[in-house]
């Protein structure tokens, strides 16, 4: 899966989708839960102001004193967590006596702008003003309360690791569920690209069966190139024979006069007449090899041996072919992954190339996918080799024929593609190597 895939976007995506949702889920739940231990831990300081409220008793000489301890223990206990103080004057200004401050404070104090437990840990405070005393002779109070913050982080950091845990589990089996839906959810693409091979294969000529509604536009689109590229490539067949057929007369007319003009002397004039009628012949050869090759690269396999020896046959009948001793060094087995059509004019045009340039020897042989065509013939300068397939390109002018061969075998590399390679023969002559 590369990262062009459209599986891995939807499931990155989905994944990047999950994962932030989770994310701020725990982080909303973490939030609310610590606003929730926070106000119950302020209710519960509050309670213990009116607690602390209701144990002050005033004697008559005016003294303050908080007549019964509270009822948390943690008040008592040095270092407890929970403290209460007692000042007798407003925040900031000097005080009449000493506050009164809990047990568990033991020898530390409160700062009511900084409040600071006595182990330096920061504190949740409560406050609140009362007054005491019989009317006219009430005394004027600050109570404060404060509980460690402890009271509030602990519980919420135990929540966090738990909902760590539970919501990466969460998130593992949508994770897993998120692939399985973008599996089944591609799943008609998938079908649709296994049609498609098949189509070129050659195994059907149109997409077929239910898709989804998303999918049904594309695959019916699909259908319509399928069908213009069917009916173009008919025409095209049809305007190839067309022109072979129209160009015949023509071309025979071309060639009487031609030979009229060679009676007369007029042997320039012929020659210029000759090659522009050979280069027409050229591109009517051309055209109808190309509209003889398939439509695409096709899947199926064609046995090797028996369209060999169906070449063979066919060479044999012309010129000096029966003169040939050819060497066939290819399994009864062997086949090769090309259209019937396709490979009858591979090893047509490689065959006979070997055939008219063989003194007596030519040998064809297959293994290991190469497919290989050697002739004993003189051969090609290496210098010569690279130029060997270009269109229309004679080495050799001795030799009849319309240079188009060998192009129109790299035209059928080229579709199905193979790679072709030229060199020296151990026989003497030209090599000619098709790697499928």
């Amino acid at each position: 899966m590369n990262s062009g895939s459209l599986r891995l976007r939807l499931f990155a995506a989905a994944a990047a989708s999950i994962g932030l949702a989770l994310f701020l889920t725990g982080f909303a739940i973490v939030q609310l839960f610590e606003r929730q231990v926070r106000e119950r831990v302020t209710v519960d300081l509050g309670n213990d102001l009116l607690q602390l409220a209701g144990a002050i008793e005033v004697a008559p000489d005016g003294t303050v004193k908080v007549a019964r301890a509270l009822a948390d223990p943690r008040f008592i206990e040095p270092y407890g967590g929970r403290y209460w103080r007692i000042d007798f004057a407003p925040p900031g200004m000097p005080a009449p006596r000493e506050p009164l401050r809990s047990r568990s404070l033991w020898d530390a104090d409160l700062d009511r702008a900084n409040p600071v437990g006595p182990e330096g840990e920061k504190l949740i405070v409560a406050s609140r003003q009362i007054s005491v005393g019989a009317s006219g002779k009430e005394v004027g109070l600050w109570l404060l309360a404060a509980a460690h913050e402890d009271e509030v982080q602990r519980p919420t950091g135990q929540l966090r690791d738990q909902l760590t845990l539970s919501l990466t589990l969460m998130g593992v089996v949508l994770l897993i569920g998120a692939w399985i839906q973008v599996t089944v959810g591609l799943s008609p693409l998938k079908t649709l690209r296994w049609q498609l091979a098949d189509v070129r294969s050659g195994l059907a000529d149109r997409l077929t069966g239910r898709f989804p509604s998303e999918v049904a536009p594309l695959a019916g689109e699909l259908n319509d190139v399928l069908e213009m590229r069917e009916k173009s490539l008919d025409r095209a067949r049809r305007r190839a024979g067309d022109l072979a057929h129209g160009l015949k007369t023509p071309l025979t007319v071309l060639s009487s006069i031609s030979r009229e003009l060679r009676r007369r002397n007029l042997d320039k004039q012929a020659d210029d007449i000759d090659e522009q009628a050979e280069a027409m012949r050229r591109h009517v050869e051309q055209a109808l090899a190309r509209a003889r090759l398939s439509s695409g690269r096709s899947h199926s396999t064609t046995l090797l041996w028996p369209a060999v020896e169906k070449v063979k046959a066919a060479l044999q009948r012309l010129p000096g072919g029966e003169d040939i001793r050819w060497e066939i060094r290819i399994a009864a087995t062997a086949a090769v992954p090309l259209e019937a059509g396709d490979l009858t004019e591979l090893l047509g045009n490689l065959m006979d190339n070997a055939r008219k340039w063989a003194k007596a020897r030519a040998r064809i042989a297959y293994s290991e996918a190469c497919l290989s065509i050697e002739d004993d013939g003189p051969g090609v300068p290496e210098a010569e080799l690279g130029r060997i397939a270009e269109r229309g390109r004679r080495l050799d002018e001795s030799q009849q024929g319309s240079g188009l061969g060998l192009s129109i075998v790299a035209d059928i590399a080229d579709i199905y593609g193979f790679t072709i390679d030229y060199g020296a023969s151990e026989l003497g002559g030209l090599k000619v190597t098709v790697r499928l």
